[in-house]
């Protein structure tokens, strides 16, 4: 989740910063185009991080094997656009690289604390609860733990793949609209 937001969080920024950003502007490619290419490279940067981590639970610490690669994969590309597309929204709304930062640290560390990675969702107070589905590290946490813990069948974590879908299209959507071809 760091190295997604961050990395992307200032992607943007630095171009802008350097003036790079100018020459992209004056090209004929499509906000959607522009979206797509500054997500694609991350995606396939954390997606390594990803399973670099991942093997390194699997060999040092004995974390069990999940019963579908496929299901985990999916997982993992899912997880890594949607932060990835919500780094370069934290891009693109930011005006210097601290503030991406900041921004970025302030949405990682909510997430950590409130998804259910260290509490449990039920011991969370009830008035603050409703604010972790609207994280999507929550349905990270609850696909990887069915899937490497508990080994629950895909058909039962579809809800969580589709929230966390959804989120992606949320934040790619609101990232082309956001990006306005202009200086």
């Amino acid at each position: 989740m760091q190295i997604a937001l961050i990395l992307t969080g200032i992607s943007v920024v630095r171009e802008r910063e350097r003036n790079t950003l100018e020459q992209l502007l004056v090209t004929p490619i499509s906000k959607t185009a522009f979206v797509i290419g500054k997500i694609s490279p991350y995606i396939v940067i954390a997606m390594l991080d990803f399973y670099l981590i991942l093997g390194v639970g699997w060999h040092f610490f004995e974390l069990p094997l999940p019963d579908s690669h496929i299901a985990l994969f999916l997982l993992a590309f899912i997880y890594v656009s949607t932060m990835i597309a919500l780094g370069l929204l934290i891009s693109l709304v930011s005006q210097t690289q601290q503030q991406a930062m900041f921004i970025s640290i302030f949405i990682i560390v909510p997430s950590i604390l409130l998804s259910g990675f260290i509490f449990p969702l039920e011991a969370i107070p009830e008035y603050i609860r409703p604010i972790s589905y609207f994280i999507p590290f929550t349905y990270f946490v609850e696909i990887i733990r069915g899937l490497l813990i508990k080994h629950t069948l895909l058909a039962d974590l579809v809800n969580s793949y589709l929230a966390l879908f959804s989120f992606v299209v949320v934040f790619v959507s609101l990232s082309i609209i956001m990006f306005k071809k202009r200086v």
